[in-house]
């Protein structure tokens, strides 16, 4: 079909026409040296963590880097506002990347499941470059995940393309590219991005650019191609995106703005499943926090001020979208 092309291959390859305010916009957050210096984990709060990491260990493959048992660290429950509750935590290596994946679980305290769906405002998402996606589908719906794309990966230029949902809702954009096999390394997954749907584009290219150093490019329009919405789990939708990579890193962040679909802005608080955290290294947690909080972004920790723990000295941030900035120095 002419000008038939996935929704991976358009967040992949999509160039945006250029206009006057967005290249001012990308100009001064270049005269400014970024307070983000690199990228940690991404991190997925999760209804269950046995369950959770028998996915991304046993059937994506990542490797365990830490794993730690049931706590009630003051200054745990202090970061992220959970006054007597009990987390546990796995991180996972993704190979290729300086991203990784960091799976928490809470316990003795309230909990609301928030089921992200791709379109909602919040929902944050993981790109898997992969050799062989073929060898991995048999295993997702058995492992309690739900295929998004209608009849299966969709192939396009020698290429394969999946999206899916993990047992909590996180969509995961699933890539073997025509030259998977000329990857470098051994394991199945070879790269990963970021991805989070916003419930405005230019607000949150804002926040981006203007307070955390970015220089994200925003999306010029909407596309209306429907093979893309439908392999993405979003018929009859029309999206833009924005991306940048992450300052001090080559991962790239992709802001994915929808429209004409029903979407429902996620509000998870830090210990509710299907809330998403990004942690961001930064040169000066303090003053960051501080200028964010100015700028009238909610800080969840409570007291409104970083907390020290272990060698860290860290804050969490919320984002326009619900997304939790973990900062940390």
């Amino acid at each position: 079909m002419k000008n038939q092309i996935t929704v991976a291959a358009v967040l992949l390859t999509v160039t945006f026409a250029s206009q006057p305010r967005v290249a001012a916009q990308n100009a001064a957050a270049a005269k400014t040296a970024s307070p983000v210096v690199g990228v940690g984990n991404f991190s997925h709060i999760v209804q269950d963590l046995d369950k959770s990491l028998t996915f991304y260990r046993d059937v994506l493959g990542l490797e365990v880097a830490n794993n730690m048992a049931w706590g009630n660290m003051p200054a745990i429950m202090q970061l992220g506002n959970t006054p007597g509750a009990q987390s546990r935590m796995a991180a996972l290596r993704v190979p290729g990347s300086q991203l990784g994946v960091e799976l928490i679980e809470y316990k003795d305290i309230d909990r609301k499941s928030q089921a992200p769906r791709f379109q909602d405002p919040g929902a944050a998402n993981l790109q898997l470059t992969l050799r062989n996606l073929a060898s991995l589908v048999p295993k997702l719906v058995p492992a309690g995940a739900r295929i998004l794309t209608p009849n299966g990966p969709l192939e396009f230029n020698g290429g394969r393309y999946l999206f899916i949902q993990d047992p909590d809702g996180f969509v995961l954009e699933l890539i073997q590219p025509a030259d998977a096999a000329s990857r470098p390394g051994t394991g199945n997954v070879v790269a990963a991005g970021f991805e989070l749907t916003v419930a405005n584009s230019e607000e949150s290219v804002k926040f981006y650019n203007e307070l955390l150093g970015f220089n994200m490019t925003l999306g010029a329009s909407f596309n209306d191609n429907q093979t893309m919405a439908t392999t993405a789990g979003t018929p009859g939708a029309s999206f833009r995106q924005s991306r940048a990579p992450i300052p001090g890193t080559t991962v790239t962040m992709t802001l994915i703005e929808f429209k004409n679909i029903e979407r429902k802005a996620l509000s998870g608080r830090t210990q509710d499943p299907g809330t998403a955290i990004l942690q961001l290294r930064v040169s000066d947690v303090t003053a960051l926090t501080a200028k964010l909080k100015a700028a009238g972004a909610r800080v969840v920790t409570t007291g409104g001020a970083p907390v020290q723990i272990g060698n860290l000295k860290i804050a969490l941030v919320s984002d326009p979208n619900n997304l939790l900035l973990e900062l940390m120095q």
